[in-house]
């Protein structure tokens, strides 16, 4: 998965775009907003988008004036690339979570709360074992087996 498209992946495509805050909304060429603006990644497309309705995007933008610009169409949906929908966490796999996520076991017996290891446990089954799997070989201190995973996000800081 990308993590930006930028003005050049739609040429001959149309950037439809709205502003929920000021109710406005415009549209360019992605080969005009190209030639305008640069190939800039999208994300920060919007910004210029946004000064041409009067208003500010972006960190240095005042708060109250502060546009909440968005395209009316997602990048995957504009080039015709299906994205699978995403797996509920039980179903997702050791080797599909991301290096920011972690894991938490609770007990349902006791209510016993503990951060996982993930990557030892990836070490000793492999990354192919589901979560739902990896919850039904927890003990916990309590000798109840089996556990409820949580996953959890890294926070940035």
């Amino acid at each position: 998965m990308r993590m930006a498209y930028y003005p050049s992946d739609f040429i001959g495509h149309e950037l439809r775009y709205s502003c929920e805050k000021c109710q406005r909304s415009g549209s360019t060429a992605a080969a005009d907003g190209l030639a305008r603006y640069g190939n800039k990644p999208m994300p920060e497309l919007r910004y210029d988008f946004a000064k041409e309705f009067g208003r500010n995007r972006g960190h240095d933008a005042p708060f109250n004036d502060n546009c909440q610009i968005r395209y009316d169409h997602s990048a995957e949906e504009m080039l015709g690339i299906e994205v699978p929908p995403r797996k509920a966490d039980h179903e997702r796999t050791l080797g599909e979570l991301a290096q920011y996520e972690f894991l938490f076991a609770l007990c349902p017996e006791c209510n016993r709360r503990k951060p996982i290891d993930r990557w030892g446990i990836q070490k000793k089954v492999g990354k192919g074992l589901t979560l739902r799997q990896v919850a039904g070989l927890m003990r916990c201190k309590c000798g109840y087996k089996g556990a409820l995973l949580m996953v959890r996000h890294l926070s940035r800081d």
